[in-house]
């Protein structure tokens, strides 16, 4: 069952899945679209994006999102989910790239990074342990991120690395701050039964 929250604008749900797995689409003519490439597995979090971009008057088509093969040396059974194109996206793509590569607009997340931003980002990018990948952003753009959270939320994230992988940073919450942090994202009352597992406090 999924979970529908009131008053949820669309740059709140922007701002969660653009510093995950969302991503706007370039195109040579026309307008950009919106998108994100699961898992099969996760198709009811695709679901749950779609449900939610319908509910703020944005087109999504009938046929998205669909479960596919996913192409390239990784090939897996995947769900992909996309939007119409639309001057919004366009918009919303000279925000987020700078030739070419996703930035963040620090204004705009300052502005719209709430507790649901927040749970859509963990749900994208993080774990049962308390780690969120950033490894597509500058060690500035990290720290940026460990700060708003540690303003907003009072949860001090540590700035590390992967494993062997000093290139690639990630953010750890304290083993003592764990709990702090699944009591926000269930304050929220989102219910999505296939990604519950990033949620699971038995582990600790």
């Amino acid at each position: 069952m999924l979970a529908i929250i009131k008053q949820m604008t669309i740059h709140q749900i922007i701002t969660g899945h653009m510093l995950g797995d969302g991503h706007m689409a370039k195109v040579v003519k026309g307008n950009s679209y919106f998108t994100i490439h699961r898992k099969a597995e996760h198709h009811e979090y695709n679901l749950w994006t779609k449900g939610h971009l319908l509910k703020n008057g944005l087109l999504v088509s009938n046929t998205y999102p669909q479960i596919k093969q996913s192409g390239g040396s990784h090939n897996f059974r995947s769900s992909y989910f996309r939007t119409g194109r639309n001057k919004f996206w366009s918009e919303q793509r000279a925000l987020w790239y700078k030739s070419g590569k996703k930035v963040l607009p620090r204004e705009y997340i300052k502005k719209n990074f709430n507790k649901i931003s927040f749970l859509l980002w963990f749900l994208d990018d993080g774990d049962c342990y308390g780690r969120l990948s950033t490894d597509s952003f500058s060690m500035s753009d990290v720290i940026f991120l460990r700060d708003i959270i540690r303003q907003k939320y009072e949860v001090d994230f540590h700035v590390g690395h992967q494993f062997n992988r000093p290139q690639h940073p990630i953010l750890r919450c304290p083993k003592n701050k764990i709990k702090d942090l699944f009591t926000i994202f269930q304050s929220l009352n989102v219910s999505v039964a296939c990604m519950s597992y990033k949620l699971n406090l038995s582990q600790h």
